[in-house]
């Protein structure tokens, strides 16, 4: 007797116990995406999601983030713009992706979203959140971000794109080339007037001087893209609009009349050039920055309503440019 009631106690703990510990394993799986973040132009205007949206799903790994400051998401999208800060500060530590939802209308007044069309994400860790960098004693830090180009899969069911993936060369490739194309301090002799008038062991006629580089010398100019748009084969084309994005800023500009612009340039290839603030908030642009051009517009059909390219900043002090189509 004594002992069938030893098993019944021991099988009464054994379930007591399963039961706890598929407790926590829900509670901790539920924390690995907790935050759900939504971005949508409609949300602005008091609508409401339906059928007719056009979602994209940006998941961001945080294993490698860490847990302080910010991340600002910027994307382009189906002709429109996106900006979102998320703090984090204010999540747990258990909390391995964040999914950020963009949500938009399908048709707008540049383009109609189908496949495959393309877009861009972007997402950057800002650390220092109290204070706009803005000195040149600045320079050299590098932040840590990562970008992400993709297609539209489907315009019935979300599109899923990645950030921060450990196999993403974003950040490497930015970081590698400032490293090789920022000119480091040198040490250069001053004119040296009379050799006899200085103490041998007098080394005050070295000076130590930054060299004259793009960094230094355009620290406060406005950083110019220009976006080349070939139209050949689109002589037909009535409106387009091109976007460009760097270091979390977006400048647009709308071609309201396309045939107008062909006849004023007298050709097909359609140019705009965006002059970027140097000092953002979430730091200064750099050489190696990467920086992203969209072209959107019905008429660039087919293969694609909306176009994008990227490329990494290579001057501070000079036009950089990139071809969008």
């Amino acid at each position: 007797m004594l002992r069938n009631l030893g098993i019944f106690f021991l099988g009464i703990v054994f379930l007591v116990t399963l039961n706890l510990t598929f407790s926590f394993i829900g509670t901790a799986m539920a924390q690995e995406s907790e935050i759900i973040s939504k971005i949508t132009n409609d949300d602005k205007q008091g609508k409401h999601d339906n059928d007719d949206k056009l979602v994209v799903v940006a998941q961001i790994n945080l294993k490698d983030i860490e847990r302080n400051g910010l991340l600002k998401v910027v994307g382009v999208i189906n002709g429109e713009e996106f900006v979102k800060s998320i703090s984090l500060d204010t999540l747990k530590e258990t909390t391995k992706k964040l999914k950020v939802k963009f949500s938009m209308d399908q048709e707008n007044e540049i383009v109609s979203a189908g496949k495959p069309d393309e877009f861009f994400v972007c997402a950057y860790h800002v650390k220092n959140i109290d204070t706009k960098i803005t000195s040149y004693g600045k320079q050299g830090i590098i932040e840590y971000f990562d970008c992400n180009e993709g297609d539209i899969k489907s315009t019935t069911s979300p599109t899923q794109i990645s950030l921060f993936k450990a196999t993403s060369q974003v950040y490497n490739k930015t970081s590698t080339y400032y490293n090789l194309h920022s000119k480091p301090q040198v040490v250069s002799f001053a004119t040296l007037a009379n050799d006899t008038a200085k103490p041998s062991n007098d080394v005050s006629y070295l000076k130590k001087d930054i060299a004259k580089n793009d960094d230094k010398d355009s620290s406060n100019k406005p950083v110019k893209v220009k976006i080349i748009v070939p139209m050949e084969d689109k002589k037909d084309a009535k409106k387009i609009k091109i976007m460009a994005m760097l270091k979390g800023q977006i400048k647009s500009a709308i071609i309201d009349d396309v045939q107008k612009e062909f006849d004023k340039i007298d050709g097909y290839t359609i140019e705009r050039t965006f002059a970027f603030d140097r000092n953002t908030d979430i730091g200064p642009i750099q050489i190696g920055d990467r920086y992203h051009a969209c072209v959107s517009g019905n008429d660039l059909n087919p293969p694609e309503g909306s176009e994008c390219e990227k490329r990494l900043i290579k001057h501070l002090d000079k036009t950089n440019a990139l071809a969008a189509r």
